[in-house]
């Protein structure tokens, strides 16, 4: 992480001593580095149960932000809808699909034969389709329960996989770009 400036480090002081924040800023002062730095802080803060949910209004901005809260050493998952799992992004290594691809359990031989075999046919029996869909929840369950920062976009936050987990704080970037609904 680059060495913060006096503006930025008064506003990660400032949010760690409330409990409600806002940081606000022109474009190029450093708020998501200053996301970042409040996000790592929070975690050590906190200890190792304790969850933050990071979300943006779109896409960018949250690969944006996974990668610099990547970048603190912190456990990260970028979490995004099924939709746009095969979209190119460049934290690919860090989401959810990708993870649980790579995950190395008693389970994922079997996982990953499963896959392999579905990605061959275009589609597999039923049994096998059960059998891989509680294989894959499984490994989401894990990966996520196991992380210390979920990373997603506001709508994607209220996928039932992040809605179920626990989180002890939650920082939105951009928050006057998010829709209502968001």
């Amino acid at each position: 992480m680059p060495e913060l400036n006096h503006s930025q480090v008064f506003a990660v002081k400032s949010v760690l001593e409330r409990n409600v924040s806002v940081v606000q800023g022109p474009p190029g002062t450093g708020k998501t580095v200053t996301s970042a730095c409040i996000v790592y802080h929070l975690a050590k803060i906190n200890g190792v149960h304790c969850k933050t949910l990071v979300c943006a209004p779109s896409n960018v901005a949250v690969d944006q932000l996974t990668e610099k809260v990547h970048q603190t050493g912190l456990r990260v998952v970028r979490f995004c809808a099924r939709s746009r799992e095969l979209v190119d992004s460049r934290v690919e290594y860090l989401t959810l699909h990708y993870q649980v691809r790579h995950l190395d359990t008693a389970d994922t031989v079997e996982l990953t034969k499963l896959q392999m075999l579905k990605d061959e046919l275009g589609e597999l029996s039923q049994q096998d389709e059960k059998k891989f869909n509680i294989l894959k929840r499984r490994a989401e369950r894990k990966i996520l329960q196991e992380a210390d920062v979920v990373c997603c976009t506001c709508s994607a936050a209220g996928d039932p996989r992040v809605a179920s987990l626990r989180f002890r704080q939650c920082l939105i970037d951009e928050a006057t770009q998010a829709t209502e609904p968001e």
